[in-house]
């Protein structure tokens, strides 16, 4: 009987596999999608498209290794890049004709046979830019196009704010394409080229002959709209904008209160983007408004279109729906992952879905068609802001169904307890701050935010298993500390001194990371109080960024002078700027730098009882969890025998036909193999670092492989490393 049903199961998948193999071909002949955008990237041999399918299920209907001989898993090659540098290497693989595509800390684009790891070229874009240093950034992978007919393949490779082609086999510029063999990505926005300070973490996606674009913008002030743009992926002409912050006359603008004087930007899809080619459909998610974090009483209102999920018309950039997930966000709660879409029963009846996952650990199922939510969703109450100059929304969305994938609420009987020493450390930092309810605005205090920014679901995303409708998420439990100190009054830039014009700046861009007056926030940013590295060495890493640090492009000339004399002023750890009198700070125009350290015990981990990290599978036909099991260990507590925490993982999972959820992720620097009806691991493979990326899964001559980019360093801050390692079962 155990035979039969897996047969059938088995069954099942082929049945489903040929559904959507026939999907991916009537989509190509209804919407006149090429070879590029429909089967060829979809089949399920290959992985030729970051997540593994234009819809972002990450999931492969490849089923050689299943639950049955999964723990046979070997290494079959590993191949080392060779500069081993933060912040590590974010890339999903693509996998096409034979060739596994990927990308260094760098951005150097890199090919390699798919079979045997050997390197077949390499494209280092510093070649083609006049900067002394190369860039190094966060970036997550390489896009394939070919024409209609197949003969003309390129890569095309997301540089900082450029797009380079390169040919793929080859792997040499092809000049013809762009300005010299590249698009200008600080071009065609509502802004002045030399102001814009663009990176595309998260690479775009082709639909037809068409590139459509989105990418990260700086978080404070002044900013860079997120605005998504489509290119000619022969040409590299420009072909159309969506404005994500609405310009006068647009659907939207009357949800803001736009001052005068104030850079606005952010609304961005820095998660990447998903696809529905019959419709010929766009789907995105987009962050905050900038300047985000805690404060943001210079753009009052519900701020559209931050934090929604938008559906655009592919070919025009036109908006068919939209659904916004947050109002008026002052908590940094992006919506890290593209969309996914995916295909679940409703009533009987198959209904296409949009599955929005958030920081808050709140999933947004939405009708694919309409933007109305499948489950109900309901507009709750939220505490006001007690910070003069601020108005938090009123309401915020709810869903029903699923329930919360983590903790939204923080009380004493939550802190954690794997010490007596460290319950005692956590409940007098309790006790210092305020604590409320998910969506508690920041006060001056310090309100314990639960979750905090990296909360919930990361940019990984998540798997979705059509056979079952199934999805699985990795979830992070990961309390912050959300605190305003007030400014003085706006300062007289032509009578202050340089240090005062660099604290100003200062106050604005980087105390959510460094906190205020330079005290850091530990583990991940140090204090910058007693700098020893040289100005120069300072403008260095602001201009090409360094592990997590950015590249903060927009501060140039005398301000980028000013800063740096404000960060080699050691005279005094007190600023010039802070610590304002209450009484001195302006009620009408109120200034405040913000303050996000984590809520954490002595030794850096969350202050909250484990787990603090977990891998969930949620039954998306009734909006059920079925099951939740933690996700990683600390070596350090292992060591000292305290087990099964879980942990922060950043990087998604990955889903097969053959009953199995793979996924890195995790600061133990392993990946593991779930079985996933139940979440029992079933294979573990203690990695050279990190594989803080998510997998990929193909087919080449017989033989499934799985592939991870174990580059450490990251947001878990471990060591960095350079390898790409596959696994498959012996021979």
């Amino acid at each position: 009987m155990g035979l039969r049903i897996r047969k059938c199961r088995v069954d099942l998948r082929m049945l489903v596999g040929c559904f959507v193999l026939l999907a991916c071909e009537g989509a190509k002949n209804s919407s006149g999608v090429n070879a590029q955008s429909g089967n060829r990237l979809n089949n399920h041999r290959d992985w030729g498209i970051y997540r593994g399918h234009s819809t972002g299920i990450q999931y492969s209907e490849l089923d050689q290794i299943n639950t049955g001989n999964v723990h046979k898993l070997e290494k079959v090659w590993e191949y080392k890049h060779g500069n081993p540098v933060g912040p590590g290497m974010y890339a999903n693989p693509i996998i096409i004709d034979g060739l596994l595509y990927f990308t260094t800390p760098e951005v150097n684009a890199v090919a390699l046979d798919a079979v045997t790891g050997e390197k077949v070229w390499v494209f280092k874009p510093d070649d083609y830019r006049n900067d002394a240093r190369p860039f190094r950034g966060r970036n997550r992978g390489l896009v394939f196009w070919e024409d209609a007919d197949g003969q003309n393949k390129r890569i095309l490779n997301f540089v900082k704010d450029r797009v380079y082609a390169i040919d793929a086999k080859r792997g040499t510029l092809i000049s013809s394409f762009g300005e010299r063999g590249w698009i200008d990505l600080r071009k065609n926005l509502p802004q002045d080229p030399e102001f814009v300070d663009f990176e595309s973490t998260t690479q775009g996606l082709v639909y037809n002959n068409l590139i459509i674009v989105g990418g990260r913008t700086p978080e404070g002030d002044p900013s860079t709209p997120g605005d998504i743009r489509a290119y000619d992926a022969l040409t590299g002409e420009f072909r159309w904008i969506f404005h994500t912050i609405p310009q006068p006359g647009e659907f939207g603008y009357d949800t803001w209160e736009f001052e005068e004087g104030v850079t606005y930007g952010g609304t961005n899809p820095w998660g990447g983007l998903t696809l529905d080619e019959e419709r010929g459909w766009v789907f995105l998610a987009t962050g905050s408004a900038a300047p985000d974090f805690i404060y943001g009483g210079m753009r009052k209102g519900a701020n559209l279109f931050a934090n929604t999920v938008l559906a655009l018309d592919a070919n025009t950039g036109k908006r068919i729906w939209h659904y916004q997930t947050l109002h008026h966000d002052i908590w940094d709660y992006d919506a890290p992952p593209a969309p996914i879409l995916a295909t679940v029963t409703s009533d009987g009846k198959p209904r296409d879905i949009v599955v929005q996952l958030t920081k808050q650990g709140l999933t947004f199922v939405l009708d694919r068609e309409t933007g109305e939510p499948l489950f109900p969703i309901v507009e709750l109450p939220v505490p006001p802001s007690k910070v003069p100059g601020e108005e938090a929304w009123p309401t915020q969305p709810f869903p029903l169904k699923p329930p919360p994938l983590n903790r939204i609420t923080l009380r004493e009987s939550d802190l954690s307890n794997i010490t007596p020493e460290t319950h005692a450390f956590v409940l007098e930092k309790f006790r210092q701050h305020e604590t409320g309810p998910l969506y508690t605005p920041a006060s001056r205090a310090g309100v314990i935010t639960m979750p905090g920014h990296q909360g919930g679901a990361e940019w990984g995303g998540a798997a979705f298993d059509p056979a079952t409708n199934v999805m699985y998420v990795n979830i992070n439990e990961a309390p912050t500390i959300h605190s305003l100190t007030p400014l003085a009054a706006e300062i007289d830039l032509e009578s202050a001194t340089p240090v005062e014009r660099g604290a100003a700046l200062y106050n604005t861009t980087c105390t959510a990371c460094h906190g205020v007056n330079k005290v850091g926030n530990p583990p991940l940013f140090p204090p910058l109080t007693n700098l020893t590295l040289s100005s120069d060495s300072i403008k260095a890493i602001l201009a090409y960024g360094r592990g997590m640090m950015p590249v903060f492009e927009n501060i140039k000339g005398d301000q980028l002078d000013d800063l740096v004399s404000y960060l080699k002023n050691n005279d005094s750890a007190e600023d010039p700027v802070l610590s304002a009198p209450v009484d001195s700070v302006s009620t009408a125009a109120p200034r405040y730098a913000n303050n996000t350290p984590f809520f954490v015990d002595q030794n850096g981990y969350p202050a909250i009882s484990p787990p603090w990290g977990t891998l969930n599978a949620v039954d998306l036909n009734k909006g059920e969890i079925l099951w939740k099991v933690p996700l990683g260990e600390y070596p350090e507590l292992v060591a000292k025998g305290i087990r099964n925490t879980g942990s922060k993982s950043f990087g998604g999972p990955v889903a097969t036909a053959g009953n199995i959820v793979f996924i890195a992720a995790t600061p133990d620097e392993k990946i593991r193999a779930f079985d996933n009806r139940s979440g029992t691991v079933l294979w573990e493979y203690q990695l050279p670092a990190g594989g803080y990326a998510t997998p990929s899964v193909f087919m080449a001559n017989g033989r499934q492989y799985v592939v991870i980019a174990a580059g450490g360093g990251g947001k878990n801050g471990t060591k960095v490393g350079d390898s790409i390692i596959a696994f498959a079962l012996p021979e």
